[in-house]
């Protein structure tokens, strides 16, 4: 019984590639000792090197023909290597061409050109520049793929050759990547797995200031990344999951031990594919992570990465919305990772060190409770004026709570039950939307209670509460009831009407009932920009001329519970 039936995990690798392939050996520098490459070759066909061949060697049948070829020893995934075969029909041609490696029993596929894809991604590339050894039509087309995956070419520089790649020296391949780079390109990329690179990256690297991608590389990084396991490549860039420098025109983030630019920084946590491994020794610890985000496909997957890289596990997630174009991820993360070293390389990740990008903060563990359950701790622990602002600054992670006016580098305004001005402040990032409807809903339940009770003449008694906005039913009957007979009686109130009366931005409305429960008497304090404050009172005909209103208004105006 061989190994593979045995249940040994399978760290083979099984590559195709192009007939004319002539660097079997410089793909192997990048597999790590107990791994293995299975690579057998597409057929031989008499054409230039260009996108005509391109197609010929990436015909489905074809692949599919050759990935049968290394199944036998039991690969973990099978990469088709191949740059110009894999990106020559777009996005579209690229995810037909893995299709056709998985249709053929591969248990896993990988391209050169969706490898590139992903390795951008994993470093927050968006804008590249290319060295190529083809023809200008040939290198418009990865382009052009390029721009479908949202990385942006903003240099490119080709040997516009149809034959003979393998033999470029590799001079004039460090001679192409200087020619391609650009002030802003974020990152280089040469493509073609028939170009020597391997003992130019890290150098050039150096010299640049800047990762340098090469077609072998993702190809090998990406694929053994799919069998859980790490290439090798020292002082790349990629391979160790570090930033050589920091990308151009943004700000550079210190590493914890300043090191000579000139001496590749060993990797202390390996990017690896499931967020599941330590790495950094230590005693765990809690954090919050605050991080803003772009809106866009991708970002989270690049945030996760970084928690990853330092051996975190995220135990809890949140999001919130921040504008039309970001959101705010708010996670709990432990691990034995200390908060410089994971907001060092969150920052990295996302390419972004503004002060608010940013905020790792030390946790409480009693928020590793589910959500509701720790909502409802905070509420319970409300349920005094002190309690409140403490519950509800804890709900928001905010420095404080105050009654007074809106003043701090960021507030927010609330109402609180009683009716008094409410501020929440904090000096490390703005409050979201989110958020705001978070402490106005944490309020609503902290006032559910009774606010008081009315004990009338003829010793009948009414309770008066706080509106929840889930009253519209009981408001408009009470209304039709007041109107009628009247030129009024055919108005007609939508639930949008009557939740603003219910819930007045700014105001406060209470409900006083009967011991039945029945509805007697609203009054509500609503605020309008050109009115100002003004209390509205609406009385049942057989309640009225027994004081209701007035007490009502006094609740209102004096802001204090009965």
């Amino acid at each position: 019984m061989d190994e593979q039936q045995q249940g040994a995990p399978r760290c083979g690798v099984g590559v195709v590639v192009p007939y004319d392939f002539a660097l079997d050996h410089e793909m192997w520098r990048w597999v790590p000792e107990g791994a293995t490459l299975h690579l057998t070759r597409t057929p031989f066909v008499e054409t230039p090197a260009d996108d005509g061949q391109a197609r010929l060697i990436s015909d489905p049948a074809m692949v599919r023909t050759a990935v049968r070829e290394v199944l036998t020893p039991g690969p973990g995934v099978v990469a088709y290597s191949c740059t110009s075969g894999s990106f020559v029909d777009g996005a579209a041609g690229e995810r037909a061409l893995r299709a056709a490696v998985l249709d053929a029993g591969a248990p896993a596929a990988v391209t050169t050109a969706g490898a590139l894809v992903t390795a951008c991604a994993e470093l927050g590339v968006t804008r590249l520049a290319v060295a190529t050894p083809y023809v200008d039509d040939l290198t418009d087309l990865l382009a052009g793929f390029l721009a479908e995956h949202g990385v942006a070419t903003v240099a490119r520089h080709g040997l516009g050759l149809l034959g003979g790649i393998w033999q470029v020296r590799a001079d004039d391949v460090a001679d192409a990547v200087r020619a391609a780079d650009h002030p802003d390109a974020q990152a280089v990329f040469v493509s073609c797995t028939n170009l020597a690179t391997y003992d130019a990256v890290a150098g050039l690297e150096r010299e640049l200031g800047k990762p340098v991608l090469t077609a072998n590389q993702v190809t090998v990084w990406a694929a053994l990344r799919a069998v859980g396991r790490d290439a090798v490549g020292p002082g790349q860039t990629l391979v160790e999951g570090r930033p050589a420098v920091a990308a151009p025109s943004e700000t550079p983030v210190p590493s914890e031990t300043p090191v000579p630019s000139e001496t590749p920084v060993p990797s202390e946590a390996p990017a690896l594919p499931e967020p599941t491994v330590l790495r950094v020794v230590g005693a765990p610890e809690l954090h919050k992570v605050r991080v803003r985000l772009p809106d866009e496909s991708g970002a989270l997957a690049r945030l996760t990465a970084a928690v990853a890289e330092v051996g975190g596990n995220i135990l809890s997630l949140s999001v919130h919305a921040q504008d039309a174009g970001s959101v705010v991820d708010e996670m709990l993360v432990g691990g034995p990772v200390t908060a410089e070293r994971l907001s060092q390389v969150i920052r990295r990740r996302l390419r972004g060190s503004a002060p608010d990008t940013v905020r790792v903060t030390p946790a409480d563990p009693h928020e590793l409770v589910d959500t509701p359950t720790r909502a409802l701790d905070l509420v319970a622990a409300s349920r005094t004026p002190d309690g409140l602002r403490e519950a509800l600054a804890a709900l928001l992670h905010a420095d404080d709570v105050v009654a007074g006016p809106a003043t701090g580098t960021h507030v927010l305004e609330l109402t609180g039950p009683d009716g008094t001005p409410l501020v929440a402040r904090r000096g490390w990032a703005p409050f979201t939307v989110t958020e705001r409807a978070r402490a106005e809903a944490f309020l609503r339940a902290g006032a559910a209670g009774p606010v008081g009770e009315l004990l009338l003449d003829d010793g009948d008694a009414l309770t008066a509460t706080p509106a929840t906005g889930a009253e519209t039913a009981e408001l408009a009957t009470l209304l039709r009831t007041c109107v009628a007979g009247s030129p009024e009686a055919t108005t007609t109130w939508t639930d949008a009407d009557l939740r603003s009366v219910l819930l007045p931005p700014g105001g406060r409305c209470l409900l006083l009932r009967s011991r039945a429960g029945d509805l007697v008497a609203v009054a509500a304090r609503l605020t309008a920009p050109d009115t100002g404050a003004e209390t509205v009172v609406v009385v049942h005909p057989l309640h009225r001329r027994r004081g209701l209103g007035r007490w009502l208004r006094r609740r209102l105006t004096a802001g204090a519970p009965v």
